[in-house]
């Protein structure tokens, strides 16, 4: 019995205690647990200030865009909120299978002007963004980029900020579908190329005369559409303190932006629209060759 009793006892010692906890589980438990609870705050955290800020940010969008109208639709032309009138459009003359937007500038009811965003696909480094109001008569109101990737010092020369050249456009009608005066001047056109590059205003050049051809092919259905803007009007949605703070701001833009005829003469440069640009890194003497 008592070697019996011994075997017991022997093996009882070699079991491990399985409600024992190692000090490093103990740590790793712990510090577990800090983790979540701090993953959680911090996610609870995001979603308070998104929250909180998502009224201001839609104000912020909307006064960008009306300053980006404002410069090449002159304000006083129309009595709508152009911001929040506007259809969704997708054709390849375009420059691209994306859905496009077309703002519609009214006076009295009547449609004045149509701003159009679009694409002219062949920059020297890709897409070149663009938007351009066109006037009821077929005429160009004035045409701004709003995204590009061309060579600083040579591309970027499309920017309102860096040249006036994108004026050049103001004013414009096409005589035909293929009005040879629409291209750069050393493919025969009016239109005066950059020093060193060709390739960025030959593309924009296009860009716009292919929109100005699809305007006035389907102005007439076009201005049928429904407002595409109209589930997403923002003042009705903001609170009574940012509406006026909204209606505030939009009230002073009209006032201090200058007319298109001004504009092409002397822009003023804190009412432009920031232009979003991403250059590939390259040799700038070996692009100015290439272009």
């Amino acid at each position: 019995m008592s070697d019996v009793n011994g075997i017991d006892n022997k093996e009882n010692k070699d079991k491990p205690e399985k409600n024992i906890k190692s000090p490093l589980t103990v740590a790793i438990s712990k510090n577990t647990k800090i983790l979540t609870l701090f993953a959680i705050a911090c996610t609870l955290a995001v979603s308070l200030v998104s929250e909180l800020t998502k009224d201001r940010i839609k104000i912020q969008e909307q006064q960008q865009l009306l300053r980006t109208l404002h410069n090449i639709i002159e304000p006083s032309r129309y009595d709508n909120d152009i911001a929040n009138d506007c259809i969704k459009i997708t054709a390849p003359e375009l420059g691209s299978d994306k859905v496009q937007t077309a703002y519609i500038a009214k006076k009295s009811g009547q449609v004045v002007a149509v701003a159009i965003t679009s694409i002219a696909p062949r920059g020297y480094n890709g897409n070149i963004d663009f938007i351009m109001a066109i006037n009821n008569d077929g005429s160009v109101s004035g045409v701004r980029v709003l995204k590009h990737q061309e060579t600083p010092g040579l591309g970027d020369k499309v920017e309102i900020r860096k040249s006036d050249w994108i004026t050049s456009f103001s004013g414009k009608k096409l005589l035909s579908e293929n009005d040879s005066r629409w291209a750069v001047s050393k493919d025969g056109g009016t239109f005066d190329q950059f020093t060193g590059a060709t390739i960025t205003p030959r593309a924009l050049v296009k860009g716009v005369k292919n929109t100005l051809n699809y305007f006035n092919k389907n102005k007439n259905n076009l201005l049928t559409y429904p407002n595409a803007c109209a589930k997403d009007v923002i003042k009705t949605e903001l609170k009574p303190k940012l509406k006026a703070e909204l209606q505030s701001e939009t009230k002073s833009s009209l006032i201090s932006t200058p007319s298109a005829s001004e504009q092409k003469s002397a822009e003023q440069p804190p009412l432009q629209s920031p232009v979003q640009i991403s250059v590939p890194v390259k040799n700038i003497e070996e692009t100015a060759d290439e272009q």
